[in-house]
């Protein structure tokens, strides 16, 4: 993600003449700065970063810097900044963006290079400060951006104190904006509503909610006690049967709209299973996959072949699942495995391999899938990892691995909520279980997660192992003091849906 500034830096006038010495002085006079940029400019078309960067600072470290005209403070600033980062120590570059974007010059690039930075260093509170900026003065320019990458800023907002998510998520519903094929990121407006509920701003609230498409996430929000005043004004929205069938018109429609898109035939196929239309579902992913099949060219028949044709796979692996057919459901979540993801290295798809196997009791090639990922993990994919790795040492009897992994799901837990439940019940710990449940549903911050996972959906088709897990996990859910917890902050009931 170059930026304008740094295009120029390395298409500046080029010469054969040797550079001039750099000042050394912290007391500039206007013209000997002038002569110094230009100096910079002679050594960076020479890429001679050091003494490029070394020029540079002569120039906006001199004590006479802030008395010389601001255009060609900004001018400098933006430059130092441009080659520190790229070819320096990137905070320098940090620093030096900070005083560019503090400059009333300071335009979009400005804007979108002090971003990246700041996500590159995961500085996240600056992240999301530049994002804001960006989605107050620029909406129809920022909401170009990698639909992904403004969700991991909105979703890193969340752990910044005091409300700090509040004025991002406002400029994002302000900007309208939307996911890809126009869906609603109704876990960010879900995010919103609770914050504007907790300042009293109560039509901005219903305002907001009525904009939650997402099954699971209105039924998250119907479980939670805060949420009672959107939901009672807004009983349409959050009726679970006609918002399921809304749904999956919605990614119905979509689909014929970009026939050439194979991620919403994923998510067709994604909502048919969530409706429990097994037999559909996979009539849909086969049909997808003939068409794939009877092609040599499938990157020309779908545009994200690429970057989606794994979690295609993986989820036709799902349909599979759901009618019985393990044998094909392991070949073809095998095969997806084997694909890049979007971004890197497959993690997903080995990862489910892990899980498909632990379910159906074959620990030991549970293992080796997930000990054949390369790429690196997100702290949410960490803790996935760690819980195919846990429930196929219990499986093995290993019980030193199953108290290590243990150790490390506890001290994550925050990175992907519920999954240290999950794994508690999985090895059969159950007491602990309850107790990690009712401070999950007692944390603000993880009661959403609590809440979903304890709601009554309908049984799903499984293996032996998936229906003892099942048990247990009914078994801790009816436990009195889990009982008395949910009442407290919220309700269970029953739907008929897959669990997510």
């Amino acid at each position: 993600m170059l930026k304008a500034y740094y295009i120029f830096l390395l298409f500046v006038m080029v010469s054969l003449a040797p550079p001039r010495a750099v000042a050394d002085t912290k007391t500039t006079s206007s013209s000997v700065a002038t002569e110094q940029l230009t100096d910079a400019h002679q050594l960076i078309a020479e890429k001679n970063w050091p003494q490029a960067l070394a020029a540079l600072r002569a120039i906006v470290d001199a004590k006479s810097f802030a008395s010389l005209p601001d255009d060609f403070r900004y001018k400098a600033l933006q430059i130092a900044g441009g080659v520190a980062t790229y070819h320096g120590p990137p905070k320098q570059g940090y620093q030096y963006l900070g005083r560019v974007i503090a400059m009333p010059q300071a335009d979009y690039g400005d804007w979108l290079e002090r971003l990246r930075l700041a996500d590159q260093l995961g500085i996240d509170a600056d992240s999301v400060i530049a994002l804001t900026a960006m989605m107050q003065r620029w909406p129809d320019r920022t909401m170009k951006l990698d639909s992904d990458f403004i969700l991991k800023i909105a979703n890193e907002a969340k752990s910044l104190p005091s409300h700090g998510a509040l004025p991002l998520l406002q400029a994002l519903y302000a900007a309208h904006w939307k996911l890809q094929w126009d869906l609603e990121p109704s876990s960010l407006w879900r995010d919103l509503t609770l914050l504007l509920l907790e300042k009293n701003q109560l039509a901005a609230a219903n305002d907001v909610a009525g904009h939650v498409t997402d099954s699971y996430v209105l039924i998250a929000m119907r479980s939670d006690r805060r949420f009672d005043a959107v939901v009672a004004a807004n009983a349409a929205q959050f009726d679970i049967p006609t918002a399921s069938e809304r749904e999956f018109q919605s990614f119905q429609a979509a689909a014929e709209k970009s026939p050439q898109s194979l991620a919403l035939k994923s998510w067709v196929v994604e909502s048919l299973l969530r409706q429990r239309h097994y037999e559909g579902a996979l009539a849909a992913a086969d049909s997808t996959l003939l068409d794939i099949q009877s092609t040599n060219s499938p990157t020309q028949l779908f545009s994200d072949y690429e970057e989606t044709r794994s979690w295609f796979l993986n989820q036709r692996s799902i349909a599979l699942q759901r009618v019985g057919r393990w044998d094909e459901a392991v070949e073809q979540m095998a095969a997806a495995s084997l694909l890049n993801e979007k971004y890197s290295g497959n993690v997903d798809q080995l990862t489910n391999l892990g899980y498909l196997y632990c379910e159906l009791g074959r620990p030991e090639e549970a293992l080796a899938a997930i000990g054949r990922m390369a790429a690196a993990t997100s702290p949410y994919g960490a803790m996935l990892v760690e819980a195919v790795r846990v429930d196929a040492a219990y499986q093995l009897g290993d019980s030193k691995q199953v108290e290590r992994s243990l150790q490390y799901l506890r001290a994550h837990h925050t990175d992907a909520p519920g999954v240290y439940v999950d794994a508690l019940i999985i090895v059969n710990q159950l007491d602990r279980a309850a107790r990690e449940l009712v401070a999950d549903l007692n944390n603000a911050a993880a009661r959403q997660y609590a809440l979903l996972s304890v709601q009554a959906f309908a049984p799903t088709p499984g293996t032996p192992r998936d229906a003892d897990e099942e048990a247990r996990r009914r078994a801790v859910i009816a436990r009195p003091d889990v009982q008395a917890a949910i009442r407290k902050v919220g309700r269970v009931e029953s739907y008929a849906l897959e669990a997510e």
